[in-house]
């Protein structure tokens, strides 16, 4: 019978070759999207960078008070109202100082995250768009071993260059969530 250690060992090992086997997708992913950015159907492209900020809600809540982060996404057009891709990026949720009965304040270090997602999109007027990002959260700081990621979305699209978007960014970590409320802006190359 394996003691505990050797599990926890087994399951870091496997959580790691995840971890790993999700970056090479993206670089790859995101490589092939810049190839394409070079295709003549460069209209049926979207790379963008967007910068985003929220309040905090879920089970953390009361330890984390908000975040920011940082979005890369490509964005590939199946049709002229649909588009599937990836995504990538940074984000960072600020930890608070939290009174605890018995052992008094106890400060919370910030938690980090690199999510790894593919998404979706449906745009059904030229400026608007609505969809989600779907994947994995792998987590930075140490103890973070991060958990399912789903970010959806609402988008209006300023000047067509300009994406500001509002949505909801869930992680789950071991059954609890970590949420926020997010709103940010982007542009698109």
């Amino acid at each position: 019978m394996k003691s505990q250690n050797q599990e926890q060992q087994g399951r870091k090992g496997i959580t790691h070759k995840i971890k790993l086997a999700i970056m090479v997708v993206a670089v790859f992913a995101f490589a092939k999207a810049n190839a394409q950015l070079n295709n003549p159907e460069a209209k049926k492209h979207h790379f963008g960078i967007g910068l985003n900020g929220g309040v905090t809600t879920g089970d953390y809540e009361d330890i984390y008070s908000s975040n920011i982060g940082l979005d890369l996404y490509y964005l590939y057009g199946i049709s002229e109202k649909f588009y599937l891709g990836g995504s990538t990026g940074f984000a960072n949720y600020f930890g608070e100082d939290v009174n605890i009965p018995g052992l008094g304040e106890v400060e919370f270090d910030d938690a980090q995250f690199i999510p790894v997602a593919g998404s979706f999109r449906f745009s059904p007027f030229s400026n608007f768009a609505v969809g989600a990002d779907v994947g994995y959260a792998i987590g930075v700081n140490d103890g973070n071993d991060g958990g399912f990621y789903a970010s959806p979305r609402a988008t209006y699209f300023l000047a067509d260059k300009f994406p500001v978007f509002a949505g909801y960014r869930l992680i789950d970590l071991d059954g609890e969530s970590l949420g926020s409320i997010q709103f940010g802006i982007g542009y698109k190359f």
